[in-house]
């Protein structure tokens, strides 16, 4: 065998593997098909943040955070509260683009859950891991990581 044909092999194989690999990471989050009613409770919040980002909804937003939250923001990656974060979050939205959120990985264990998703937000594609709390019957966001 000439080393063009193994060459091509390798990389049919990595072409296959990669796509394999990135499976639904590209398909939209509102085409999930949620495994179960706490599933699609998560989903929904989810689709409610990404609406709420897109149409700079700061109200929306803050109404799907726990008010014991800690969430992670920006380049350097700082900790605010849910108080801190409702100050800065309509700045935030004017200078950011809109996002689009992905097929999720969802492990729901009790009143916690945690959702492994990837984002899009302009030129930024990457994984974003959701940790969800349920009180009263509702599911929040505690806190998020990327």
């Amino acid at each position: 065998m000439s080393m063009t044909v193994i060459m091509m092999k390798e990389l049919v194989f990595f072409i296959v593997i990669t796509a394999i690999a990135s499976c639904g990471q590209n398909e939209p989050l509102i085409n999930y098909v949620p495994k179960s009613l706490q599933e699609q409770a998560l989903k929904s919040i989810l689709l409610d943040f990404q609406d709420g980002v897109n149409t700079l909804d700061a109200k929306k937003i803050e109404s799907l955070i726990h008010p014991k939250a800690s969430l992670l923001t920006g380049r350097e990656r700082k900790t605010l509260s849910k108080e801190e974060y409702v100050k800065i979050l309509p700045k935030r939205l004017v200078g950011n683009p809109s996002i689009a959120l992905g097929k999720p990985k969802m492990t729901v264990s009790g009143d916690k859950a945690e959702v492994k998703i990837y984002m899009t937000r302009g030129n930024y594609n990457g994984l974003v891991v959701y940790n969800m709390i349920l009180e009263d019957n509702k599911w929040y966001i505690q806190g998020w990581k990327y």
